[in-house]
């Protein structure tokens, strides 16, 4: 099996590498030996550095980013992959994906809180400080239906503006990490069964330091980890279509997908 994580914005080919390393520190010890893992990224798009990350609550960037990774996806997709797994919290161009790919496509939000749900009761969710992210994510988790789940307040800023923490956390991911875990403790102090760490960029970081449970109170917490739960997911997903012999996702009320012509032609007169 060959699962193909998407990136969101366009990596220097010298780092594309440590991409895909970072991928498999995350992924790797959940998956069967056998599954594939690949990275891709767009070949074109705004690298802004950690200044860009602010931007993320912008309609018109997160409409260009959409762009780019559906771009991306139906590149990638004559490489004979058997799902993607869009790197970003946001699900950017997922349905759009959907709409014009055969292959299974599936984003970061659906596969970490049903997952969460599944491991306890009550769950808190950590997501980068950066503006808007906190109601952001508390209304992803209403529109799932899963908002009863969550403890009062449960969706939480790390400690440190995310376009410092994150460059920091580059070089050493042990200060973010800590925060985290502090963090987390008061979570379950209030009722939180699961830790969610509610973003893309969060997660690797958090995936590629082995944070995945927490010693806490004579248990180990879980901690989810989103891109590890959506690949796992993937994969678990084509087996079942494989041996189920069912679509995912469902087709029945999506509509129908463009033809390689009708996706040249729209192409072309825009």
């Amino acid at each position: 099996m060959k699962i193909c994580v998407v990136n969101i914005i366009p990596v220097p080919d010298e780092y594309l590498p440590i991409s895909r390393q970072n991928v498999e520190n995350c992924c790797r010890r959940v998956l069967h030996p056998d599954t594939e893992l690949a990275f891709r990224a767009p070949k074109k798009g705004m690298s802004l550095g950690t200044d860009g990350l602010e931007y993320h609550r912008n309609p018109y960037y997160e409409f260009l980013i959409s762009g780019a990774v559906v771009d991306t996806i139906v590149e990638a997709e004559g490489e004979g992959f058997d799902a993607f797994v869009i790197n970003c919290f946001d699900d950017p161009g997922m349905k759009q994906a959907r709409s014009v790919v055969e292959t299974p496509i599936f984003g970061l939000v659906e596969p970490t809180f049903f997952w969460a749900a599944q491991l306890g009761a009550k769950f808190g969710a950590l997501v980068p400080d950066m503006p808007g992210q906190v109601s952001y994510v508390t209304k992803q988790i209403e529109q799932l239906g899963l908002g009863h789940r969550l403890i009062a307040n449960g969706v939480r800023a790390e400690r440190k503006r995310f376009v410092d923490s994150f460059g920091e956390a580059l070089t050493d991911t042990r200060p973010m990490i800590e925060r985290l875990k502090a963090q987390a403790r008061e979570m379950v102090d209030e009722g939180a069964d699961v830790i969610v760490v509610a973003c893309g960029g969060l997660g690797q970081i958090c995936g590629n330091a082995g944070f995945h449970t927490l010693d806490y109170r004579g248990a180990l917490i879980p901690v989810v980890n989103p891109l590890t739960t959506a690949v796992k997911t993937a994969e678990m997903a084509v087996m079942m279509g494989k041996g189920l012999g069912y679509q995912t996702p469902s087709r029945v009320h999506a509509g129908t997908r463009l033809t390689p012509e009708e996706r040249k032609r729209f192409r072309e007169a825009f």
